[in-house]
């Protein structure tokens, strides 16, 4: 003898529509983990909608299949540097070109590090000549630190310039041996 169930039928439609209405971003980020069925291109439609970088960025990084160039021309547009930078080093596929030129439309200079660190692929010429004009002392003695290429004059220069920022990355500078044979070149060349 079969019993009748109060319960209804899942609809995978009708309940992400639901949690769309609702607004639940960590529920549907979940669902388009967990659920057999699912309109992964509604659900990153929505996140786009309501400009949630960080949820085209998760949901690039976790859910099965996902656009992933309509994922990143999105946080382009929203000019989050924070989630360009974890989505060139964290998704399955990434457009180092557009992702290199979105990043550096937003100027950060923490991102723009970062990315000069970790990405598989990046411009370095280019990337150095933003962070300079950033003038972020942090983040130039950084680069100058872990970066494959960097333009250690000009990037001495600023730190230089830089009396009252600079100071406390200029006193590092002897604590690193890459910044260290800059500064015995400089030396070397002054006398």
């Amino acid at each position: 003898m079969t019993e009748k169930s109060d319960l209804k039928e899942f609809d995978h439609t009708e309940d992400l529509d639901r949690l769309i209405s609702l607004k639940d971003l960590q529920s549907i980020h979940k669902a388009g983990i967990f659920w057999k069925s699912f309109d992964y291109t509604k659900a990153l439609d929505f996140f786009i909608s309501i400009d949630s970088a960080e949820h085209i960025y998760r949901a690039g990084k976790m859910w099965r299949e996902y656009d992933y160039t309509k994922g990143l021309h999105a946080l382009g547009k929203l000019k989050n540097p924070r989630y360009i930078y974890y989505a060139g080093k964290e998704w399955k596929s990434f457009d180092f070109n557009a992702g290199f030129k979105f990043l550096m439309d937003t100027k950060s200079p923490e991102f723009i590090f970062y990315a000069g660190a970790h990405w598989k692929e990046f411009d370095f010429d280019t990337g150095i000549k933003k962070l300079l004009e950033t003038r972020d002392c942090e983040y130039i003695y950084k680069a100058g630190m872990l970066w494959k290429e960097f333009d250690f004059y000009a990037g001495l220069k600023i730190l230089e310039a830089e009396t009252i920022k600079g100071e406390l990355w200029r006193g590092r500078l002897f604590e690193s041996a890459r910044w260290r044979d800059v500064l015995r070149a400089v030396w070397n060349e002054s006398i």
